[in-house]
């Protein structure tokens, strides 16, 4: 009799198709990062310094727990163009608590919070019970919240906040006057990436904002509540913006209704760069940190890195870069994963 040739079942298959999925997401940005980090590291004199690693570290730290939001979200299949202003009137509030009300640090933190959450939920009711795009949602919170911040603000900046309120965007771990500390904001980037990565993958809430970005209509049919869903997930997403608020105001030292702008294209370039895919059910937050770490350091070289004359290149150039940086990672996204897939499958 001839040998039986064995061939891989079709569960064996899609599980590692799913496997290979994961890996090539945030294998990409992680090797360029990589790349790049040892290019500079030889050739800029300051990159590799120790200073220089916890700048970035510290830059990176707001777009990333914005962005680790932003990452739920989109997996959902939606996407939360808001963050920046939530950020914004969240850090205005928490000024407000503790400068003109007398409120202390933590009241303020609460405050940040819990605006961030109330807004964010009010996001994800109106997406899902109105049944309006999570698109024209956010973007008409975007402007209705950055309106609500100047009026709450008077358009005038608010300073004056209480010196122990500064740790969160200049103290250290362990750190003191003769040697290095870990950056308290870079803890709290950790400390939201983390809860959000065991969320989504350890979790049946995880597990079901997955399957909503995948099929939709399946995961209702499956018994996945799409409207709470929906709603919880803005929810945290507001929630992070709060956080992200704290370290903003900290580290500006004042609160601005202008603070957020631009950093929900951040967030979303973060999420992006990342792999998870703006069409819903892939991605995760290794790869939003790994992103948001990849685009302040491009930052952060083309500030160091000196071109004869034309000198560093300053904010509109690194808009440029990043921005071809975000539609490279899109186009791979969208055509490199399922080419790949379908050869091996075809094997």
């Amino acid at each position: 009799m001839p040998e039986e040739t064995s061939t891989p079942s079709k569960p064996r298959l899609k599980l590692d198709s799913i496997i290979l999925t994961r890996l090539l997401g945030p294998l990409v940005p992680f090797t360029f990062l990589l790349i790049l980090s040892l290019v500079l590291s030889l050739t800029v004199e300051n990159f590799a310094r120790t200073d220089n690693m916890k700048l970035i570290a510290v830059q990176a730290a707001v777009v990333a727990i914005l962005a680790c939001g932003q990452t739920a979200v989109i997996i959902s299949g939606n996407i939360d163009l808001s963050v920046g202003a939530i950020m914004a009137f969240s850090g205005v509030a928490a000024a407000q608590v503790m400068v003109l009300w007398g409120g202390g640090v933590w009241a303020g933190v609460a405050t940040a919070c819990l605006c961030g959450l109330i807004l964010g939920t009010v996001n994800g009711l109106i997406t899902a019970y109105g049944r309006v795009p999570s698109f024209i949602v956010t973007l008409g919170m975007m402007g209705i919240v950055h309106g609500g911040a100047g009026i709450l603000s008077n358009s005038v900046n608010i300073g004056g906040l209480p010196d122990a309120y500064s740790v969160f965007g200049f103290g250290e771990l362990f750190g003191g006057a003769d040697r290095h500390g870990i950056p308290y904001a870079a803890l709290m980037m950790l400390g939201a990436a983390l809860a959000v990565h065991i969320a989504l993958s350890r979790t049946r809430w995880g597990r079901a904002l997955y399957a909503m970005g995948g099929n939709r209509e399946a995961a209702r049919l499956s018994g996945i509540r799409l409207t709470l869903m929906t709603t919880l997930v803005f929810a945290l997403s507001g929630l992070l913006a709060g956080v992200a608020s704290i370290v903003n105001v900290s580290r500006a030292s004042v609160a601005s209704k202008d603070a957020g702008i631009g950093y929900e294209l951040d967030a979303v370039a973060a999420t992006v760069v990342g792999g998870t895919s703006l069409f819903g059910g892939q991605g995760g937050i290794p790869g939003t940190i790994i992103g948001a770490f990849l685009i302040y350091t491009i930052r952060n070289a083309c500030s160091q890195v000196y071109i004869p004359g034309v000198g560093s290149l300053g904010p509109d150039p690194q808009r440029v870069i990043i921005g071809a940086v975000v539609i490279l990672a899109v186009l791979y996204d969208r055509y490199v994963p399922s080419r790949l897939l379908n050869r091996r499958q075809a094997q």
